[in-house]
Parts: structure tokens; C-alpha cells; sequence
């Protein structure tokens, strides 16, 4: 009598662990997972509402342009990771590229963060390619005007759809500026070059003061035309 309650008692105990062992394993979600390394040609970070908030992506399956979801056009190829807002929309991102072809390099690295419903407005980055070597932080007004309707029209007026054009000619002289954007500020190196360079809201260049390779100072003032106004110190333009 005492084994078939020694046995009843361990056949209770062997099934309480056999549901609590299916209930941890098939019925209850992992909060986390740990891995030591993982290789993946792309990689989603989802909102519960089924949104993108950021694609780590390579070359190959670099993400689309979206906004609020829907693919607006295909910006080639941007290897690197991608920030999406509230909505569904891109906002900015981190992309990064380099090889040499020849004896030519074409090396860049771009970290932007874009107006809503717009492009880039701030961009830290760096630059090497046909000679030119660039490193330094660009601030860049925007106009109101989201960029899927700003494609549109581009594209149509690409393809010489004269209304699209009309529309694009309207917009451009509109007091918010082109609807390309302009930038209105630069603080890095060019070509060995350390400078700040203070635009107006076209775009045109209106302060530089920078410092040249061998350490000489200048400042030099602009005119909306373009031309110079004052140079400190007067002497000719550094190099």
C-alpha cells in the first residue's frame, strides 16, 4: 500500500513538472535572449504598431526612403542604419561606405538628422574622394515641404511635365527659400583647411574665417552677389 502511494506521489510530481516545463518552453514568451554573436545581412527594430524605429542593414538590403510607412522612392544603395519617427517616417541615420578603385579613393562617412517629413538639417561628416578631403559639421534649413512631394514633382519634371515644372518655378521663389534647401553653416576642415562659414538663407556665402595649413588667420565678408567686402587681414586669399 505504502509503494502505490510512494508511486502515485511521484507520477503527481513528474507531471506538475512536465506542464511546468511545456508552459516555460512552448506557452510563455521570453522576455529576453542571450547569443555570443550573430550575423545578419539586416536587422528591423519594430514598434508594436508594426513601424520601422531603425534598420541596420548592408549594401545589398539597404532600406527604401519611406514615410509613414509607404516606400516614397529608392535612395541606391546606404549601407549602415537608418532612425525612423513616431510615424513611420525616416528621419536620419548613420551610413558609411570606403574602398579604393584604382588610385583613386572614395571614402565617406555620414551621421544626419532630417526636419520632419524632410531631408538632413544637421550632418556630421567626413569625406575623401577625387582629391578632396572634407571633415566637419553642415546645418541646413529646410523648406515646408515634404519630400515625397517635393519627388514627385522633381520626377515629373524630369520627364518635362511643363505643370510640374510651373509648380517647382513657384515654389523655389517662395520666401521660405528653395525647396532644395540651403545650407547655412559649415564648421570643420577642407583640404587642410580649418574654417566656419556662415551662409545666407539662399545658400550664398556670406562669412569665412579660417585658417590655412600653415597656421595663418583670415576673416573675409561677402556681399549677396558674391563678391568680397572686407578681408582681415588684408592680403591674398589662403590656401
Amino acid at each position: 500500500m505504502k509503494t502505490n502511494y510512494l508511486q502515485t506521489a511521484i507520477n503527481i510530481v513528474l507531471g506538475c513538472a512536465v506542464v511546468a516545463l511545456t508552459v516555460q518552453t512552448q506557452i510563455l514568451q521570453k522576455d529576453q535572449t542571450s547569443v555570443r554573436e550573430l550575423n545578419v545581412e539586416r536587422l528591423n527594430v519594430m514598434e508594436p504598431s508594426g513601424h520601422p524605429r531603425l534598420v541596420l542593414a548592408n549594401t545589398a538590403h539597404a532600406p527604401k526612403a519611406i514615410k509613414q510607412g509607404k516606400v516614397v522612392f529608392d535612395p541606391g544603395q546606404r549601407p549602415g542604419m537608418v532612425f525612423y519617427n513616431d510615424e513611420g517616417t525616416e528621419n536620419g541615420g548613420l551610413i558609411f561606405r570606403g574602398k579604393k578603385v584604382g588610385d583613386n579613393i572614395e571614402h565617406g562617412l555620414h551621421l544626419s538628422f532630417d526636419r520632419y517629413n524632410q531631408d538632413q538639417v544637421v550632418a556630421l561628416q567626413h569625406i575623401e574622394q577625387d582629391g578632396m578631403l572634407i571633415a566637419g559639421l553642415n546645418i541646413v534649413d529646410r523648406p515646408q515641404l515634404d519630400f515625397d512631394v517635393y519627388m514627385e514633382l522633381a520626377l515629373a519634371a524630369e520627364k518635362g511635365d511643363k505643370t510640374a515644372i510651373a509648380k517647382l518655378e513657384a515654389l523655389d521663389v517662395k520666401k521660405d527659400g528653395s525647396i532644395h534647401g540651403a545650407r547655412r553653416a559649415f564648421y570643420g576642415t577642407f583640404n587642410n583647411k580649418a574654417m566656419l562659414q556662415l551662409n545666407d538663407p539662399s545658400g550664398k556665402k556670406r562669412i569665412e574665417m579660417a585658417v590655412n595649413d600653415k597656421g595663418e588667420p583670415q576673416l573675409v565678408f561677402f556681399d549677396d552677389k558674391g563678391a568680397e567686402i572686407l578681408r582681415l587681414p588684408e592680403q591674398k586669399d589662403l590656401k
